[in-house]
């Protein structure tokens, strides 16, 4: 009996969906059918804005290969159409003008992208006023959905210029991206549980003696970001991790010795390097070729780009990367998506992908599926569809395994699951590959960790 309902039920599911598809190619297409327009908001003078360049064709041209993106309203599929929005190098200054021709004269439908966090904030304010969803890929400040009512304003002062009091406005803000504070937690959690240990246990250090952290940063939302938040978390966990020194310097800057050499002062067994993938390669080369700081340098994940790998050099070897995406630690055995991505990837651009591009890879398909399940390109129910997202997990690993959009005070953010790599040089290549070393499992994947960490070979710790 039981077999027999099984067989029915299955007959039934295929008899539904044979209506349903011969349905579909009954409808006669709406006059109104046209190409879903997306916006791809990125600093195309940057390796970060290429890889997400790359990565969004990529996608769209999997999407429109596998027959586009159906339109309930419009009685058939249509195919998505990538709109260019060139930031240069995601500067407020640069970022504004570009958004804004994307959303009031060309009429895009959807955003996506963003890196910079201060370019973000700058040009978010033209879709939060139109009401143009916006998932965001790249900037790190959490202040990009938490700006608003919903989020308490995130904490900002009243009269600070970055509030946003449109709610309305601020609902259309997605975040696929992890935060200052995702990361920095993942970052000084490593430093408390797997570095201290590993140093009191090598220099015979007392337990009483807290980690030393040097935090060098780039003086803007991303930076000071990253400060506040590791701060927060390492006084709110009663981390046994001492900043001894927080220090930044502009966003024009190339040369860091000066910098460098007031760090190295301060006696750190590990530098916490907040930049992008240019200056933070020219930081940890600077400071060991240099400046003669030889310790411990961690990098943030929007460098996990082959630029980054080309640029350290050896300099990389035995240093620290935070990512939430692998692609150089051998074969993703975590996420088939992953490899097969990796493997598309490289297929169509002789190259191995960032970090950033995988943000805007996925962000392609969560639109693609908002807008079929709300039928139709109204931003207010696309909006809403993106809001119920549940889809699985592609190539960003998340808590739960599934792509969902929190709402309350976290708003409109992903939970994702973040890693430290560390990077060891290969012959065979000529450039640094890394292994994942912390943590030793994640939620939603089991087993991350690859190799155990261990000290630079010319690591000098801080002071006893």
């Amino acid at each position: 009996m039981q077999k027999s309902l099984i067989v029915i039920v299955v007959v039934a599911i295929v008899v539904v969906a044979g209506v349903v598809a011969a349905w579909q190619l009954t409808q006669v297409p709406s006059a109104e059918a046209r190409k879903i327009k997306i916006g791809l908001v990125a600093g195309y003078q940057l390796a970060e804005g290429q890889d997400m360049d790359r990565a969004a064709k990529l996608a769209v041209k999997e999407i429109n290969d596998a027959g586009g993106v159906y339109v309930s309203e419009w009685h058939t599929s249509v195919e998505i159409e990538l709109v260019t929005i060139n930031t240069e190098n995601d500067s407020p200054d640069k970022s504004l003008g570009p958004v804004t021709q994307a959303v009031e004269e060309e009429q895009v439908d959807l955003l996506i992208g963003g890196y910079t966090s201060s370019g973000t904030l700058a040009n978010q304010k033209v879709a939060i006023d139109n009401k143009v969803p916006y998932i965001i890929t790249g900037a790190s400040s959490s202040l990009v959905t938490r700006r608003g009512p919903q989020a308490n304003y995130g904490n900002l002062p009243e009269g600070s210029e970055l509030r946003v009091d449109d709610a309305e406005g601020m609902s259309y803000m997605f975040h696929y991206c992890t935060t200052t504070a995702d990361y920095s937690a993942t970052v000084v959690k490593f430093f408390a549980e797997e570095m201290k240990p590993l140093l009191d246990s090598t220099y015979e250090f007392d337990d009483a003696r807290n980690l030393r952290l040097a935090i060098l940063y780039r003086d803007d939302a991303f930076g000071k970001g990253v400060v506040a938040d590791s701060k927060a978390i390492i006084e709110a966990e009663n981390l046994p991790i001492d900043v001894v020194i927080e220090r930044n310097y502009p966003t024009t800057a190339t040369n860091f010795q000066t910098d460098l050499t007031a760090v190295k002062a301060a006696n750190p067994d590990a530098v916490y390097v907040v930049d992008f993938i240019a200056n933070t390669a020219e930081i940890i080369k600077e400071g060991q070729a240099d400046v003669g700081l030889n310790t411990v340098y961690i990098a943030v994940e929007c460098c996990e780009d082959p630029a980054f790998y080309t640029l350290l050099g050896e300099y990389g070897s035995e240093q620290l990367l935070e990512s939430k995406f692998a692609p150089y630690a051998g074969p993703p055995y975590y996420l088939e998506s992953i490899a097969t991505y990796v493997t598309n990837y490289q297929a169509a651009y002789n190259t191995l992908p960032g970090m950033m591009g995988a943000d805007t890879y996925d962000a392609f398909y969560i639109a693609a599926d908002a807008i079929e399940r709300a039928g139709t390109v109204d931003k207010a129910a696309v909006r809403d569809a993106i809001e119920s997202c549940a889809m699985d997990q592609k190539l960003i690993i998340t808590e739960t395994g599934k792509i969902e959009f929190s709402t309350g005070t976290d708003y409109h953010e992903i939970a994702p699951v973040t890693f430290i790599e560390q990077l060891v040089w290969n012959t065979d290549v000529n450039e640094c590959r890394s292994v994942i070393v912390y943590p030793a499992t994640a939620s939603g994947v089991g087993t991350l960790k690859q190799e155990n960490f261990v000290l630079p070979t010319a690591y000098e710790p801080g002071s006893p």
